[in-house]
């Protein structure tokens, strides 16, 4: 979850489309000890970040590292009472590593979004400064930090460590330190404060052009272009393979790729995607998914999407990435806009369970399967 998306619900902002990911799953300082590892989490795979993390663990219980590291995996997963709790202890027994307190205020701001303001996300929100500020007096230079922080100065109110200046100052200690980061977090900061489209894609478009291999800003980008303000799918396209040249191991450029292609109706170069994405992410199935919802969101060739949603339900999905219950819920509209309303309803109720408090879910679940319940 980017951080950008977890102020803004618990202060009930409405911010654009796309997502600038400033999550742990995505960001590092530059002193993880153990370059698998931090590959691992880079790239999102986290079935085999948890799995290195619990052999070290079971060799030293005090592995700080290995200890973010399954912090990470839990907070992708959503379970963010036991991501805070490992957290906690990896600050516990690592007190002065910057990345461990990082972890840790990543992990209370995913909680806070999770009980909500009602129910002690401003305590949760307080504690997060308080270790965002311990980890940039161990490390001043920890840009992972230095990006939440800027976003928690930005969106928070001074009740809980806000402050609109020091958002600015943050964001020019980034920009010092690598300016390709500061364009990609000047774009975050103009999506917290509302400002136009064009003005953030043009933040990215710099960051992109101080290194064209900056993967997060070439598929913040991508995003940008793909967007219902925009629709430009060429350009969109050639920034999704510049990211996967990049790094071919992640799994969001083939997302970003999938779904140019599909809205394009362009099949031999979605296969193509998919292909490429199964041999290089085999453990997430994620693009197929993403290409199913852009057909299932144009209306072309349903029945393709159709197919991948089914292949999608066939493997358990990547941590972080849609449930199965989601594409149970996505696979029973295409399944009634194809006319099998009765195999649309089974579909819909497989993702109830999950999926009844959902109001969206609620009014599909009603026109397709409640008249049967």
């Amino acid at each position: 979850m980017s951080f950008s998306a977890r102020v803004r619900a618990i202060l009930h902002f409405v911010f654009p489309i796309f997502l600038l990911v400033f999550s742990a799953s995505f960001a590092f300082s530059a002193d993880a000890k153990t370059a698998d590892g931090k590959t691992l989490w880079d790239q999102g795979r986290y079935r085999q970040l948890g799995k290195l993390a619990q052999d070290r663990l079971a060799h030293n219980a005090a592995d700080a590292e290995a200890l973010v590291w399954l912090s990470a995996v839990y907070d992708a997963s959503g379970d963010f009472d036991r991501a805070v709790e490992t957290a906690r202890h990896a600050t516990e027994v690592a007190p002065s590593s910057s990345e461990a307190h990082c972890q840790l205020a990543d992990t209370l701001g995913d909680k806070a979004l999770k009980v909500g303001i009602l129910h002690g996300a401003y305590p949760l929100a307080k504690q997060m400064r308080l270790e965002l500020d311990r980890s940039l007096q161990l490390d001043p230079g920890n840009l992972r930090c230095l990006r939440e922080s800027m976003g928690l100065y930005e969106q928070a109110p001074a009740l809980a460590g806000g402050s609109k200046s020091k958002a600015r100052q943050t964001l020019r200690q980034i920009s010092q330190i690598n300016p390709a980061d500061g364009a990609r977090a000047e774009a975050a900061l103009l999506q917290m404060q509302k400002r136009p489209l064009p003005k953030i894609e043009a933040s990215l478009r710099r960051a992109v052009q101080l290194d064209p291999r900056f993967y997060r800003a070439l598929i913040d980008l991508t995003s940008i272009l793909v967007s219902e303000s925009y629709h430009r799918y060429p350009e969109a396209e050639r920034f999704a393979r510049q990211a996967i040249a990049a790094d071919p191991d992640r799994a969001t450029g083939y997302v970003s790729l999938a779904e140019v292609c599909a809205r394009q109706q362009h099949w031999n170069e979605l296969e193509a995607a998919l292909d490429a994405a199964q041999r290089h992410i085999p453990d997430n199935p994620a693009p197929l998914y993403f290409a199913a919802l852009a057909l299932l969101d144009s209306g072309a060739d349903l029945a393709r999407a159709e197919r991948y949603l089914r292949k999608y339900l066939m493997q358990q999905p990547e941590a972080g990435a849609p449930t199965q219950a989601s594409a149970h819920w996505k696979l029973g509209l295409v399944l009634e806009k194809l006319g099998h309303l009765s195999d649309a309803a089974i579909e819909l109720r497989a993702a109830a369970t999950e999926k009844a408090s959902d109001p969206a879910f609620k009014s599909d679940f009603r026109r397709i399967a409640g008249r049967e319940a």
